[in-house]
């Protein structure tokens, strides 16, 4: 079977899409900012002060999401061939991992989530979770590994969801 490649490195908004992102965070702060100056400095006692966490709140939250949509790290990947599991990816620290093909017994794969669980030989586990990835390439991604496990005649264990200590 040929190797897969995914560019994990796209970007999902578009740059219209971010700067409506920063537009929203930061009508939501001046708002904040607003009921806070028309309360203290102008003495206007008709608009409480604790109306102003809630646009703070909204523009935090989606200051959050703009900066995770600007930043995002370049160079993700994730590779699945005939000798190993390579991928690198992250929300906030981008890390590499690879895992080759003969290092692995078992594969755990839940149908309710987006995580792929490998079982080594050596007794240990390593969840890879791909919750975070676009929901047509996380679908790929579980099929080509599920069939390459297939070829490799290694034992996939098929549950509804992983217990929430993995």
């Amino acid at each position: 079977m040929e190797s897969t490649y995914y560019n994990l490195s796209e970007e999902e908004f578009s740059k219209k899409g971010k700067i409506l992102l920063w537009i929203f965070a930061a009508l939501f702060f001046v708002a904040g900012g607003y009921i806070l100056v028309v309360n203290l400095l102008l003495g206007q006692k008709s608009i409480p002060v604790i109306l102003s966490v809630a646009p703070f709140g909204i523009s935090l939250v989606v200051g959050i999401i703009a900066i995770l949509a600007t930043f995002k790290g370049s160079g993700m990947f994730f590779l699945i061939d005939n000798d190993k599991i390579e991928y690198k990816y992250g929300v906030i620290k981008p890390a590499d991992h690879t895992f080759p093909w003969n290092n692995i017994k078992e594969l755990v794969m839940p149908s309710r989530q987006k995580k792929v669980k490998l079982i080594f030989k050596d007794g240990s586990s390593f969840v890879i979770n791909l919750t975070w990835i676009q929901g047509s390439k996380s679908g790929f991604i579980r099929k080509r590994i599920y069939h390459t496990a297939r070829e490799k005649d290694l034992n996939v264990i098929k549950v509804i969801t992983l217990s929430s200590k993995e």
